[in-house]
């Protein structure tokens, strides 16, 4: 059994840390908050993220990495994605110890760089100042905390471009409720998850106007394919798209109760202002910091991402939802999908 530490306390990264418990992993839950370590310590319970679940005993609550840095084998990532740099940055001189795995499983890619984040913890801890860490996997896939906390069945992929590591990583997780897949393109798998909470937001605007479910359905197949393109552009592979971490995430993001991006979505149709609606959501809503890079990957790879487009416009610029869905159903008459020229065409 492994040692592991969990960098954040959030809903994500407290299902997790029960997931690695659970198997018998011994497990160090970080905060950055001691008031919240404290918290969680004293009632055992995330009260307003996972309210009905009660974290084992044994999981070692911490605002003091010290604990385990040593000799940890593993460490978690959880973090937003929006503090995922500055978090990296003050750890850079930290990661000491035993040769160990770092594990992303935050979603989103970094405004400006278009940095996945497995890239930017690459950037910043495989290096000459944290020679300890071998390598930097994504985790990644449709994974609600609330369903994986009480231990309902899910399937994830591990990502690295070798296969050592990615293997290592699905063995420890495995378990009879949590199955993981591995896939050579990390890049891909970080960015099919980090995309389709853009999707998301498109499809909860979408319900929160009373459209219904074939324009569900177009969203998602037409969110699908803004994601392959953008995804293909930057240097993953088109197949990855078709696996967990882009059409499985999506589904479950544009479906599902518990998602935060779609109830975000809602949320704005309904005339809330941005920062209004995710302080309503209550947690992160990480496709508000996603969407960001919408205006950078366009002009860089040159390509037409009009859904994710708008919502970039309805978020940023407000613009109006029922305009937005004007605009999109009112676009030059095209083929369903744009083939490369063959050569002799």
């Amino acid at each position: 059994m492994a040692t592991i530490g969990v960098f954040g306390a959030g809903s994500w990264g407290a299902a997790l840390s029960m997931v690695l418990y659970g198997k018998g992993h011994t497990v160090f839950l970080w905060s950055n908050d001691p008031a919240e370590a404290d918290k969680i310590r004293k009632t055992r319970r995330l009260m307003h993220k996972l309210p009905e679940i009660s974290i084992p005993d044994g999981i070692r609550v911490t605002n003091d990495h010290r604990e385990f840095m040593d000799q940890a084998e593993i460490l978690l990532v959880a973090v937003p994605s929006k503090y995922l740099r500055s978090f990296a940055e003050s750890f850079a001189g930290e990661i000491r110890g035993q040769s160990k795995l770092v594990v992303s499983a935050t979603k989103g890619l970094e405004s400006g760089s278009l940095s996945t984040m497995g890239e930017v913890l690459e950037s910043l801890w495989c290096n000459d100042a944290s020679r300890s860490v071998e390598g930097v996997v994504a985790l990644s896939g449709p994974s609600h905390a609330e369903e994986v906390a009480r231990e309902l069945p899910t399937a994830i992929v591990s990502a690295h471009a070798s296969k050592n590591p990615a293997k290592t990583v699905q063995e420890i997780f495995q378990t009879p409720r949590f199955r993981v897949y591995t896939n050579g393109d990390r890049k891909g798998v970080e960015i099919g998850a980090a995309l389709k909470n853009i999707i998301a937001i498109a499809v909860g605007i979408s319900d929160g106007l009373g459209f219904g479910d074939n324009a569900r359905a177009a969203l998602i197949s037409r969110g699908l394919y803004e994601l392959s393109l953008a995804g293909s552009a930057m240097g993953a592979q088109s197949e990855t798209f078709a696996g967990l971490s882009a059409l499985g995430d999506l589904v479950v993001t544009c479906t599902s109760r518990h998602s935060r991006n779609r109830k975000f979505g809602e949320l704005i149709a309904k005339g809330y202002r941005a920062e209004d609606a995710e302080e309503e959501v209550g947690m992160v809503v990480e496709g508000i910091t996603t969407v960001k890079v919408i205006p950078d990957i366009q002009k860089k790879y040159g390509l037409e991402l009009p859904i994710s487009e708008e919502v970039y416009n309805i978020v940023y610029e407000d613009a109006d939802p029922s305009e937005a869905v004007e605009r999109l159903m009112l676009r030059d008459l095209k083929p369903e999908i744009a083939h490369p020229a063959r050569q002799g065409d």
